[in-house]
C-alpha cells in the first residue's frame, strides 16, 4: 500500500489516511529512539486595538455636530481616507464629541481604533509625530524593535499595516498640520477625527473637513446641568441653573465642575452657587481674555474650596509632565502618604479638576493643569527631582530582576542587590518597564532641561534592560541624547562611555554599523582615560560585533580577543566565555572549524561549570553545526536536541528559532530538502515575532531553496539584494551580526553589558 507522501508500506501493514484529517500527520511503526517534530505554526492573528476613552458620561446634545460626522464618514473620498477637523476653544467638548461618535461608530471600523492625545497645548512638550506614529504601529502588532527610528520609514509601515483596513483615527489636541499629516493611514476606509483650539488650514490639501464646535446652546447647558445634579434636585430653581449655564459660558469643562460641586453639596441651592460665582467672576474678568472668565472663575472657585492636602495635590501634580500617572507617582511628587494621597485624588475626581483614566490613573484636562499651575509655587522646585529619584529606584528594582548582576554605574542599584526581587520574574519586570516608558521618557526630557543631569544620565542608564529586550529604537536614539548630553554636563567620563556603549548597541542592532562604531570608538576613548576596565571590554567587544557585521574578521578577532583578555583580568568568568563564544561562531563563518571548535568547546564547558544551561545551550547549537559539517551528523543532532530542550523554557521565541535554523543546517548536510524547509519556515515564524536582519535573510533563503528544489528546474537564480545570491549555510548569515539579543527575560554577571 501506498501512503499519501509516496512511501510504500512494508506487506501486511496498512498505511493510510481517511476521514477529515489534514494538516501535519505523523504516521509511524515502532519507534525505539527519541522522536522530535517540528512543523508550521498559524500566524498570530493580528491585533484590533480599541483606544478610545470612555464617553462623558453627562454627554449632551451635539446632534448637528454628530450628524456631521456621519456625512464625513458617509462621503465619497476618491480613494483617500476621509478627514474630519473640530474646531473650538478649550474646554469646549471636542474630545467628548470625538469619543462619542466613535463610540457609537466602532462597528462600522472592525479593524480597530487608535486613539493619541497630541497635548499641543498642554505644559511642556508637543507629542512628535513620531513618537505617535510608534505606539500606534506597536498597536496594530509590530514588535517594538520593528518600529523604524525614522519618522518617513514609520510613516510608510504605517501606511502599508493599513492598506486596506477600516480604522477609526482619533488625534485629539493637535497644534499643527505637521503633527497630524503622518498619521493618517492610507486606506480609504479609514476616518481620521482631529481635535484642536486652532483652523490647521494645512490640512486643507488633504480633503479635510473643519467643523466648528461651538459652546452648547442655553438648553443643552441646563440639560448637562440638570441630568449630572439629578432632575428632582434642581426642578425648582431652574431660572437658576439657566443663569448658572450662562456664568459657566456654556462650556461643558465649566459646566461639570459646577454640576460636581453641586452634586457634593446636597444641600446647597443653586441660587448659592450662582451669587459665589458672580463675585468671582467679577473679579477675575479685569485680569482674563474675553472668553477665558467663566472658565478661570470657575476654576478658581472650586479650587479654594479644596481641603488642604488636595489642594496640595493639585498645584503639584500639575508640575509632574508625564500625561498620566497612579497614586505612587502622586505620592513620590507630593511627599505625602499614600492613604492622604489616594484619599486627595478622590476628592480632584470628584470635583472634577481631575479625570480618573481606569482605576489606576489619572489625567489633567489641559486647561486645569494650566490653572494648577498658576496657583502658587511652595514645594514646586522639588516635584521633578523627586519623581525622577523614584522612577530611578523603582526601574532599578526592576531591572534587578531582569538581569541580577550585571554592573551598573548608578550607585542606586547598591542597596538593591540583597533585596528580595521586586517582581515574580523578568516579564513581569519587563511589562512594568514597558508601561511606565512614556513617562520615564517625559521625566528624563524635563530633567534634562532643567538642570537635574545626574539623575537624567542615570535615569537613561536605567532603560537599558528594557531597550536590550524590548528595542523601541526610536525611543532608545532620543533618550540616549540627552543622557549622553546630561553625563557630559556632570564632566562623568565612565557615565558617558557607558551610555555611548548604550547607544552603541542600538546602532548594532539597527545594522548601523558605522554609527556604532562611532559611538563605540569615543566610549573607549573615555574609558581608557577614566581607567574604566569594564567600559573598556564592553566597548571593544562591541567593536568586534561592528567589524563582524562589515566583514572584517580579523578586526572582530583582535576586538574580542582584547575584551577577553579584560574580563579575564577583572575575573568575570562568564564574560570569557562569551568572548569564546563569539570568535567560535565568528571563526565558523569563515569555515575555520579547527579553531572554532576549540573556542565553542572551551566556552562549552566553562558554561557548564557556571551552571549556566542557558547560555551553554547556545553553544551546543554552534557545535552541532560544526559537527554535520564534519560529518558527524548523530551528534549534531543530539546537541540541538538539547539545545531546544533547554531553550524551549527560556521564554525567548528568537533562541528557540536559533536551534531550528541548526535544525536546518543539519538537514541541509544530509541533503534532505523538505526537513531544511520545514525547520526554516518555523524558525521565520518565531523571528518574525521579535524582528530584525535575520528575519529578511531567512526569507531570502527559503527563497532561494524553494527555487533550487522546483520541480521542473526553474531558470537561474537571480541575485538578492545584500546576500550575494548565495546560499548561506552559517549561523551567523542567517541571524545577523549580534550573536546576542535576548528578546525576553535575562540574567547576567557584572561587565556583561549586552547579556
Amino acid at each position: 500500500m501506498t501512503s499519501r507522501s509516496g512511501a510504500t508500506s512494508p506487506p501486511g501493514v496498512r498505511n493510510s489516511l481517511g476521514g477529515d484529517a489534514a494538516g501535519v500527520v505523523v504516521q509511524a511503526g515502532t519507534i525505539t529512539g527519541d522522536v522530535w517534530i517540528a512543523g508550521p505554526r498559524p500566524p498570530e492573528p493580528a491585533p484590533v486595538p480599541h483606544q478610545l476613552p470612555a464617553a462623558p458620561s453627562h454627554f449632551t446634545s451635539r446632534d448637528d455636530e454628530l450628524a456631521a460626522l456621519d456625512d464625513v464618514a458617509g462621503e465619497d473620498t476618491g480613494g483617500r481616507p476621509a478627514l474630519a477637523v473640530l474646531v473650538g476653544p478649550g474646554g469646549v467638548g471636542k474630545t467628548a464629541l470625538a469619543v462619542t461618535w466613535g463610540g457609537r461608530r466602532a462597528a462600522g471600523y472592525p479593524d480597530g481604533q487608535l486613539y493619541a492625545d497630541l497635548r499641543g497645548f498642554s505644559p511642556g512638550t508637543a507629542v512628535l509625530p513620531e513618537e505617535a506614529l510608534g505606539a500606534f504601529l506597536r498597536a496594530l502588532g509590530v514588535a517594538p524593535e520593528r518600529v523604524p527610528p525614522d519618522l518617513a520609514e514609520q510613516a510608510a509601515l504605517f501606511r502599508t499595516m493599513t492598506a486596506g483596513k477600516r480604522l477609526l483615527v482619533v488625534l485629539d489636541n493637535a497644534f499643527s498640520a505637521a503633527q497630524v499629516r503622518p498619521l493618517v493611514p492610507a486606506s480609504a476606509g479609514c476616518l481620521v477625527v482631529v481635535t484642536s483650539r486652532l483652523r490647521l488650514d494645512g490640512l486643507g490639501s488633504e480633503g479635510a473637513r473643519f467643523l466648528d464646535v461651538a459652546p452648547l446652546s442655553q438648553p443643552n447647558a441646563v440639560e448637562l446641568v440638570v441630568r449630572a445634579v439629578g432632575r428632582s434636585r434642581v426642578a425648582g430653581e431652574l431660572a437658576e441653573v439657566a443663569e448658572l449655564a450662562a456664568l459657566c459660558g456654556r462650556l461643558p469643562i465649566a459646566l461639570r465642575v459646577a454640576s460636581a460641586r453641586l452634586a457634593s453639596r446636597p444641600r446647597w441651592p443653586v441660587a448659592r452657587v450662582v451669587a459665589e460665582l458672580g463675585d468671582e467672576r467679577s473679579r477675575l474678568s479685569r485680569l482674563a481674555s474675553e472668553g477665558d472668565a467663566p472658565v478661570s472663575a470657575m476654576f478658581d472657585w472650586s479650587y479654594r474650596a479644596l481641603p488642604p492636602t488636595a489642594a496640595t495635590l493639585y498645584r503639584l501634580l500639575s508640575e509632574f509632565p508625564g500625561a498620566t500617572f497612579g497614586v505612587d507617582v502622586a505620592v513620590a511628587a507630593a511627599g505625602l502618604a499614600e492613604p492622604a494621597t489616594a484619599d486627595g485624588l478622590q476628592v480632584l475626581v470628584d470635583a472634577s479638576l481631575l479625570e480618573e483614566v481606569d482605576e489606576l490613573r489619572f489625567r489633567f484636562h489641559d486647561l486645569v493643569r494650566l490653572h494648577a499651575h498658576a496657583q502658587g509655587d511652595d514645594g514646586r522646585a522639588e516635584v521633578l527631582p523627586r519623581v525622577a529619584t523614584w522612577f530611578l529606584h523603582e526601574m532599578t528594582r526592576a531591572n534587578m530582576v531582569v538581569i541580577p548582576l550585571r554592573w551598573r554605574i548608578s550607585p542606586v542599584c547598591e542597596q538593591y542587590r540583597t533585596a528580595p526581587p521586586a517582581f515574580g520574574s523578568g516579564r513581569e519586570a519587563l511589562d512594568w518597564l514597558d508601561g511606565q516608558l512614556p513617562n520615564v521618557l517625559a521625566v528624563l526630557e524635563e530633567a534634562g532641561e532643567h538642570g537635574h543631569d545626574r539623575l537624567a544620565w542615570q535615569l537613561c542608564e536605567a532603560l537599558w534592560e528594557l531597550f536590550l529586550h524590548r528595542k523601541h529604537f526610536p525611543r532608545w536614539l532620543r533618550s540616549h541624547e540627552i543622557g549622553i548630553a546630561a553625563a557630559q554636563r556632570c564632566q562623568d567620563p565612565v557615565a558617558e562611555s557607558r551610555l555611548r556603549c548604550q547607544l552603541g548597541r542600538a546602532y548594532l542592532d539597527l545594522g548601523r554599523f558605522e554609527a556604532a562604531e562611532r559611538e563605540c570608538g569615543r566610549a573607549l576613548e573615555l574609558a581608557r582615560a577614566a581607567g574604566s576596565r569594564h567600559n573598556e571590554s564592553v566597548a571593544l567587544d562591541q567593536l568586534g560585533t561592528a567589524a563582524q557585521g562589515r566583514g572584517d574578521v580579523p578586526a572582530a578577532v583582535s576586538f574580542f580577543t582584547g575584551s577577553m583578555a579584560i574580563e579575564a583580568e577583572l575575573g568575570i568568568e562568564r564574560g570569557v566565555a562569551q568572548r569564546h563564544r563569539r570568535i567560535g561562531d565568528l571563526l565558523a563563518t569563515v569555515d575555520r572549524d579547527g579553531e572554532a571548535a576549540e573556542h565553542l568547546e572551551r566556552a562549552r564547558r566553562m558554561f557548564a561549570g557556571l551552571g549556566d544551561e542557558k547560555d551553554e545551550a547556545k553553544v551546543l547549537v554552534g557545535l552541532a553545526r560544526l559537527d554535520a559539517r564534519g560529518g558527524d551528523v548523530a551528534s549534531a543532532k543530539r546537541r540541538l536536541e538539547r539545545a531546544h530542550a533547554v531553550l524551549a523554557e527560556s521564554g525567548s521565541v528568537f533562541y528557540q528559532a536559533d536551534v531550528l535554523v541548526g535544525f536546518a543546517d543539519v538537514a541541509e548536510c544530509e541533503n534532505d530538502p523538505r526537513a531544511v524547509r520545514t525547520h526554516l519556515v518555523e524558525a521565520l515564524q518565531l523571528y518574525e515575532q521579535v524582528g530584525g536582519p535575520q528575519v529578511e535573510r531567512v526569507r531570502a533563503r527559503l527563497r532561494r531553496h524553494d527555487v533550487e528544489f522546483a520541480e521542473p528546474p526553474a531558470p537561474e537564480n537571480p541575485e538578492v539584494p545584500g546576500d550575494g545570491g548565495e546560499l548561506a549555510p552559517h549561523y551567523s548569515e542567517i541571524t545577523g551580526a549580534v550573536p546576542d539579543d535576548p528578546p525576553h527575560g535575562g540574567d547576567g554577571k557584572p561587565g556583561q553589558l549586552g547579556e
